[in-house]
């Protein structure tokens, strides 16, 4: 007997907006990346987000649609509303995605956190080189 399919619920709601539960988790998931709780994401916290979510760090062009398009601070580092920006554009167009990375960092289709990854398992800002990506996206995806 087949399973029966489940459907996740809206991330975002009727104007766009994303829901109160996939904010939390997107803001904790934020919050687990900046290390050093100033606010915003350096380039290593960044980095350790895009390997943990993608595999490997934001490529250059990327990068460069990530400060031309959303909020950073006065150093440059993408903020907590740039990161929810960033996440808003994706989820948008690629809804599918964004569930990719929630369930990434341990959220299952409820948004509930039942698993974590090991922060202290390693050092996450270390630096990895950055690779080209070939998909040549217009805005910077968080996939």
């Amino acid at each position: 007997m087949p399973m029966p399919l489940v459907t996740p619920p809206p991330l975002v709601d009727d104007d766009g907006a994303f829901t109160q539960e996939c904010e939390d988790a997107l803001v904790a998931i934020f919050k687990r990346y900046d290390v050093d709780k100033d606010g915003a994401l350096s380039r290593a916290e960044l980095d350790a987000f895009a390997r943990d979510t993608n595999g490997d760090v934001f490529d250059d062009d990327s990068r460069a649609e990530i400060t031309e398009f959303f909020d950073l601070d006065d150093k440059g580092q993408l903020t907590l509303k740039g990161f929810l920006q960033m996440y808003n554009l994706q989820t948008t167009s690629e809804p599918e995605e964004t569930w990719k990375d929630l369930q990434k960092h341990g959220y299952d289709t409820k948004l509930k956190l039942v698993a974590s990854r090991n922060e202290d398992s390693e050092d996450k800002t270390k630096a990895i080189p950055s690779k080209t990506n070939a998909n040549n996206e217009k805005a910077p995806s968080a996939r």
